[in-house]
């Protein structure tokens, strides 16, 4: 068994050790025994652990498999982890555990009976590890790991080394980050806004560089979408079916065509024929999990499968591209999207986190209220209102409380 197994998992090491490390494996040493690392499709959770695996471990001692492979559906998880342990194995890693019915039992029964071991499990971002009777909240660290940031994009297509700015940095010294940005940007003859334009396109996935063309990568994502709702969500929530599927996918297409969309239940409901809010909302939510649309709710204090929506964001601007979106709906995914990204980094979405706003387009930790446009953008609906900011598109470098809105993209 363990023979097989380990030819394929160098193989797997082998091709997908890219050179280009992303903030994630930057940031995370996997120090805990069992990490459950979740996310949205396409956006490197398999290269990040092919590259912790290459770097930290050598020859026979980490093991990746599959679950998503039917030729190691022989054997349960338990089964590959009790000859892996008995081999000197020392790092397990299970990817595509969404796919595999009993995987919360199993990974218990794992790190319980073998302590030295230490297991890395990823899958997808729809994941919900606290339910059920096999519990493993208090024993795995969960990490969501998201897609590329601006600041990640020009890294991994240009070769630029950029550091990190939080929130409070970017609002206090805008101008001068983007001076050294825009500055570093032109001695290659780089233009900040157009490498911007490009990333709104296609620069949130790190798979695009692997592709042809973007005909390619269009058509890979709405595989994925696909994928997404088709596979990974009926894996994971059991109590859906083919019926509730197709009411979930054609959710999403109203929801493409009218992003940010503000949305009155009573329609959504019978535009997919659905009876109740609750059903609704949970469809909702699930989207929101699976990484394919983002809920601004009105505060904190609101539950994503109980409470309505302030607006509904598609998850990132790429997926905006699949049609032809308004230029001004994607300035305010792309601010909700690299804004939400992170809070959630930082393990602070609840108290620290973007909502909607009475005045603005986004109420953010709850004391700064932003405004979203191009650069023409003016102060007069928010002009009255303490710590209020423009997020400005076609600038280079800002003025006073209006910043370029690609600098949002720097944080993380």
């Amino acid at each position: 068994m363990l023979m097989e197994l380990y030819r394929k998992s160098h193989r797997f090491v082998k091709q997908n050790n890219l050179a280009y490390k992303r903030y994630f494996i930057k940031q995370n040493n996997f120090e805990h025994r069992l990490t459950i690392l979740i996310g949205a499709r396409g956006i490197g959770k398999t290269t990040t652990i092919a590259q912790y695996m290459y770097s930290n471990h050598v020859g026979d001692e980490a093991l990746y498999v599959s679950l998503d492979d039917i030729t190691n559906a022989q054997f349960t998880m338990f089964e590959i982890a009790e000859a892996f342990e008995l081999g000197g194995g020392k790092l397990l890693c299970f990817d595509e555990i969404h796919k595999y019915s009993h995987w919360s039992a199993e990974l218990k029964s794992i790190y319980d009976t073998f302590p030295k071991l230490k297991i890395i499990a990823s899958g997808s971002s729809a994941l919900e590890i606290h339910k059920g009777t096999h519990d493993l909240s208090r024993r795995a660290l969960v990490y969501t790991m998201v897609g590329m940031s601006f600041r990640e994009f020009l890294e991994m297509h240009y070769g630029y080394a950029f550091e990190t700015y939080s929130l409070e940095e970017i609002l206090q010294e805008h101008k001068s980050i983007a001076d050294t940005v825009v500055d570093a940007l032109e001695i290659n003859k780089h233009k900040v806004v157009a490498l911007f334009r490009d990333y709104l396109k296609f620069g949130y996935y790190p798979y695009y560089l692997s592709l042809a063309n973007e005909t390619m990568f269009f058509h890979t994502l709405r595989q994925n979408i696909n994928v997404s709702i088709e596979a990974d969500l009926l894996n994971i929530y059991p109590t859906l079916n083919g019926k509730s599927i197709k009411k979930i996918k054609l959710l999403l297409a109203i929801i493409m065509e009218n992003v940010p969309f503000m949305p009155t239940i009573s329609s959504l409901k019978s535009a997919i024929d659905v009876s109740d809010d609750r059903t609704l909302k949970e469809y909702l939510a699930k989207l929101d999990n699976a990484g394919l649309i983002k809920l601004l709710m009105k505060s904190s204090l609101c539950m994503k499968h109980l409470d309505k929506p302030e607006k509904i964001y598609l998850a990132n601007t790429n997926l905006m591209y699949i049609t032809e979106p308004d230029i001004g709906n994607v300035r305010e995914t792309f601010f909700m999207n690299q804004l939400s990204n992170y809070y959630m980094q930082k393990n602070d979405v609840v108290s620290k986190g973007i909502y909607g706003s009475k005045v603005g387009d986004f109420f953010v930790e709850e004391k700064y209220t932003f405004e979203i446009g191009g650069k023409n953008k003016s102060f007069k609906q928010i002009k009255n209102i303490t710590n209020s900011y423009v997020a400005a598109d076609d600038i280079e470098v800002g003025h006073g409380n209006k910043i370029p809105i690609w600098l949002f993209g720097m944080m993380y």
